[in-house]
């Protein structure tokens, strides 16, 4: 299967945009998107930028989740969150507000979607942490969400922004169970020449490709990748994410 995650950015610089995310992904073709910054500005558009992008788009199944609400910096009120569109059946949706440290303004979500290609249900999330300029947020926010999913017993394809530039100092709390993009050197983040944009995929998974698009689609460059089974002998429970 094949992914693309995409820090949108709102509608910042839209019009000059738009048509450029849309090439892009018509030109990779992923069965999922997921999407990060996806705002409702009612004074831009009645619509949020992925209904947008989806009517040219024409993916069959979408899942958008606005449910952060803060002061905004060109508007009175901001709106953001999350969204996903799918070549497959949306099957499950959920969201989890994630814990707020003392001193993060955001208030950060967790996407989770279930999917059915072809009779199987495939478990994906996706996920935007806090900023770690000054005081590393995102690495609690990241060790929430894996506590999250140990508990209820299953493993997902995360993707999304980490917001971490070294995804690998972190790998003691995942290497068990999850395999990064971070085998592949890349930059996600080319204005200050960084990667904070990943997919974690489950150990019955590997990487076929890992990519990253030019710098025109928004501040962050769209990361793609093809995931497939590590070998044919595994379970199908397994496969799905699911432990016994």
């Amino acid at each position: 299967m094949k992914f693309t995650s995409l820090n949108l950015r709102g509608f910042e610089d839209w019009e000059r945009r738009r048509d450029r995310i849309v090439h892009h992904l018509r030109h990779e073709d992923p069965d999922v998107v997921f999407f990060q910054e996806v705002v409702f500005l009612p004074e831009i558009s009645p619509y949020d930028p992925v209904h947008v992008l989806n009517r040219q788009l024409e993916y069959p199944h979408s899942q958008t989740t606005i449910s952060r609400l803060q002061v905004g910096r060109d508007y009175p009120v901001y709106r953001e969150g999350l969204a996903v569109l799918s070549r497959y059946p949306i099957i499950s949706s959920e969201i989890i507000v994630l814990k707020q440290e003392e001193g993060d303004e955001h208030n950060r979500i967790l996407q989770l979607i279930d999917i059915d290609k072809n009779g199987e249900r495939i478990k994906l999330a996706n996920l935007h942490l806090s900023i770690t300029d000054v005081i590393d947020y995102a690495t609690p926010q990241l060790a929430e969400v894996l506590d999250i999913l140990k508990a209820r017993g299953e493993t997902r394809i995360l993707m999304g922004d980490f917001n971490l530039t070294h995804l690998e100092e972190t790998s003691s709390m995942w290497s068990e169970r999850y395999i990064a993009s971070t085998e592949t050197p890349y930059i996600s983040y080319p204005k200050t020449n960084k990667r904070i944009d990943y997919a974690l995929i489950p150990r019955e998974y590997v990487f076929d490709t890992i990519s990253v698009s030019d710098d025109s689609l928004s501040d962050h460059r769209a990361v793609t990748v093809t995931v497939s089974p590590s070998a044919p002998a595994i379970s199908r429970t397994r496969l799905l994410g699911f432990h016994e």
